[in-house]
C-alpha cells in the first residue's frame, strides 16, 4: 500500500444519513435552538484548563440544571410507556481521572437531594409540593425544556419523578472504573446512568439512550471533536427531549464542523454528477479551506512552517480573528473609508446603493477596488485562511473573467434592530447603524475575537446579490433533497456558491460589546466577508504557509489527552 492514495481508486459513495438520525446538522443547525444550552458560569468552579489536583466542592447551575432536566426527561419517557429503556447522560468536563471522581461525588450528593426531595414531596398537590425548592427547581426545569412539546402536564411529571429519580445511578467512566456501563445486563429494566468521565467517553463508546449532554472541553481540532460527540445516533420517540449543553465557543466549533461536512457532501454529489474519480475528490478535500484547521498540530514541529495548497472557489471566508492595536483598526477604519470614497469617486457611491437591512450594496463593481480594499487591510495572523497575500493571488488569478466585477455590501442594520443605544457611523459619508457583536473570551490586549463563536455575518448574509430566482431555486433543490427540513427563513450559505454570479465583499462596521452597553461616541471595529461563487474551469489553487505563531493563536491551550496516571 505504500504510495497509495488514501481514497479508493475506482468509487466513491456518500451514504446520507437517514431522516431519523440524530446527527450533527440536526443538533448544530436544524434544531439548534432547541437542542443546545449554553454554559457560562463554569470558570470559577470548572476552568476548561486546569490542574490534574483540582478541588471540585460545587457544581455550576447550569450542570445542576442538565441534572434535573434528565429526571424530567425520563420521567417524561415513562408516562409516555418507555418502560425498561435505557437512559443516560454524559459528563465530560476533565481528562483527569482525580476530577472526574470528584464531579461523581458531587453529581451523585445532587441527585440523592433531587430522589429525596420526590419521595418526601412528589405526591403531594402541586402547589403543596413546589414548596420544596428541589421541586420547584425541578418544575422551572420542565416549564423551560418540555411544557410546549411533552404533551402531558407538570402534575403528571411530578408523580413520576420519584420513579425516575430513585433508578439513577452515576458512575465514572475511565481506567479506573472500567465496566461501569453494562448495558446489556439490565436489558429487561433498563440502565439509567449519568456517566462522568474524558477520554474513555471521547474515544468509540456508545451511550445507549443518551438525553442529556454536559460538555466541558477545549479541543478544537475536528477528529477529536466528533469522536467527543456521543450525543449522535438514533432516538426514536424521545429525539424531542434530547438536550446538549457546552459553552458558547464550542458550539461554533460544531457548528462549523457540521457545515464543513456537508459542503463536502455536496461537492462529492457534484463529483459523482459529472463521473468523476475518487481522486479528484480527494484533490478537492486537500485543497478545501478547512484543510488549514483539520491538519494534525503534530505535523507542526517549533519553527516549522506547513504549506498548504487552498481553493477558494465556492466557499465563504470572513476575518473573525482582528488585530487589536490602535494602529491596525485605525489602518483598516481608513481602509474602509478609502474603498468608499474610491467608489464615489468613480460613479460607485454607497450611499446611493441598493438597500439591504441597514445597508447599503452596490452591484458590479470592478475588481481594483476590492484588491485595494483587501492590500490596505490587516490581518491577524491567526486568521489564516484570509491572509492577505493567497486571497489577492487567487482573485488575481480570476480577475480577468470569473472575479472581474464585484458586489459590495457596507452591513449594517436597521433601526429595527438596533440596540436601545446603537453606534452610528458616518465615516463613509452616509449614515449606517452599526452590526453589534460581543467580545469573544479569549480576547486579549492583542487579539480580537468577534463573538465567542468567531462569527462576523449573521447566516443568509450569502444570499446577498444572489438573483432571486437562482436564490430560489439553490433553496428549493436544497429542500428536495433534505426530506426533514420544512421551507424556512434562512438557509445554509454555502448553497448559494454554485449559483453566484458576482463574489460579494462585505464590509462590515462593528460595535464590540454587549447588547445593553452604551457605545454611542465609539470607534467601529472593521472586517470583511467575502462570498466566491463556484469556478467553471479547472481551479487553480493558492499556496498558505501557516507556522507556529499561527498554531499559537488557532491553539491557544494545550489540551491533549493523557492516558497514564491521573490522566486517565
Amino acid at each position: 500500500m505504500l504510495g497509495h492514495d488514501l481514497f479508493p481508486r475506482d468509487f466513491i459513495v456518500s451514504l446520507d444519513p437517514p431522516d431519523n438520525y440524530f446527527g450533527a446538522t440536526k443538533v448544530f443547525s436544524d434544531d439548534s435552538e432547541r437542542i443546545l444550552r449554553h454554559v457560562d458560569d463554569h470558570a470559577d468552579v470548572l476552568p476548561l484548563k486546569h490542574p490534574i489536583d483540582h478541588p471540585v466542592t460545587e457544581l455550576p447551575e447550569t450542570l445542576k440544571t442538565a441534572i434535573r432536566v434528565f429526571v424530567v426527561a425520563r420521567a417524561i419517557r415513562l408516562a409516555r410507556g418507555h418502560i425498561g429503556r435505557h437512559n443516560s447522560m454524559l459528563v465530560n468536563v476533565s481528562r483527569f481521572v482525580r476530577v472526574q471522581g470528584q464531579i461523581r461525588n458531587e453529581i451523585h450528593a445532587q441527585v440523592r437531594r433531587i430522589r429525596s426531595s420526590a419521595r418526601v414531596n412528589g405526591a403531594r398537590p402541586p402547589a403543596q409540593a413546589t414548596r420544596d425548592p428541589e421541586i420547584a427547581a425541578l418544575r422551572e426545569a420542565f416549564k423551560e425544556h418540555y411544557a410546549d412539546s411533552a404533551g402531558v402536564s407538570w402534575a403528571d411529571i411530578q408523580s413520576l419523578l420519584h420513579e425516575s429519580a430513585s433508578a439513577v445511578n452515576v458512575v465514572e467512566v475511565n481506567s479506573r472504573a472500567a465496566g461501569s456501563l453494562n448495558y446489556a445486563a439490565h436489558e429487561s429494566s433498563g440502565l439509567n446512568v449519568i456517566a462522568v468521565g474524558g477520554f474513555s467517553l471521547s474515544r468509540g463508546l456508545t451511550l445507549e439512550g443518551l438525553v442529556v449532554s454536559y460538555f466541558l472541553r477545549n479541543s478544537m481540532m475536528y477528529d477529536t471533536l466528533l469522536q467527543m460527540g456521543r450525543w449522535f445516533g438514533y432516538r426514536r420517540g424521545y429525539e424531542d427531549l434530547c438536550r446538549v449543553w457546552m459553552p458558547e465557543e464550542a458550539q461554533g466549533w460544531y457548528e462549523h464542523i457540521a457545515e464543513s461536512i456537508e459542503e463536502l457532501r455536496d461537492e462529492l454529489a457534484r463529483m459523482q454528477s459529472v463521473n468523476a474519480t475518487p481522486k479528484d475528490f480527494g484533490l478537492r478535500v486537500r485543497s478545501h479551506p478547512d484543510t488549514l484547521v483539520v491538519t494534525a498540530r503534530n505535523k507542526m514541529g517549533t519553527g516549522r512552517s506547513l504549506r498548504v495548497l487552498i481553493g477558494l472557489a465556492n466557499h465563504f471566508v470572513e476575518t473573525a480573528i482582528l488585530r487589536r492595536d490602535q494602529s491596525s483598526l485605525q489602518a483598516n477604519r481608513q481602509a474602509a473609508v478609502i474603498l468608499a470614497e474610491q467608489l464615489r469617486r468613480s460613479g460607485f457611491p454607497p450611499e446611493q446603493g441598493e438597500q439591504v437591512g441597514g445597508g447599503r450594496l452596490v452591484r458590479r463593481v470592478p475588481v481594483q477596488f476590492v484588491d485595494a480594499f483587501l492590500n490596505a487591510f490587516r490581518n491577524h495572523v491567526g486568521s489564516a485562511i484570509t491572509e492577505t497575500g493567497p486571497v489577492r493571488e487567487y482573485i488575481r488569478q480570476r480577475q480577468g473573467d470569473e472575479l472581474r466585477e464585484w458586489d459590495i455590501l457596507f452591513a449594517g442594520v436597521t433601526p429595527k434592530q438596533a440596540p436601545a443605544k446603537p453606534l452610528v457611523d458616518s465615516s463613509l459619508g452616509f449614515r449606517l447603524i452599526c452590526q453589534r457583536r460581543a467580545k469573544g473570551l479569549r480576547s486579549d490586549d492583542e487579539t480580537l475575537l468577534i463573538t465567542n463563536k468567531q462569527r462576523v455575518s449573521s447566516r443568509g448574509i450569502a444570499r446577498i446579490g444572489v438573483d432571486d430566482e437562482d436564490a430560489r431555486k439553490a433553496e428549493d433543490e436544497y429542500d428536495a433533497n433534505n426530506s426533514t427540513a420544512t421551507k424556512r427563513a434562512n438557509y445554509p450559505d454555502r448553497i448559494y456558491g454554485p449559483v453566484r454570479k458576482r463574489a460579494l465583499l462585505v464590509v462590515h462596521l462593528i460595535a464590540i460589546g454587549a447588547a445593553h452597553d452604551d457605545l454611542r461616541g465609539h470607534e467601529p471595529v472593521v472586517a470583511w466577508s467575502i462570498s466566491f461563487p463556484a469556478t467553471s474551469r479547472q481551479e487553480e489553487r493558492v499556496e498558505y504557509v501557516v507556522n507556529t505563531t499561527w498554531e499559537r493563536e488557532h491553539y491557544p491551550e494545550d489540551d491533549d489527552e493523557d492516558d497514564a496516571g491521573d490522566g486517565e
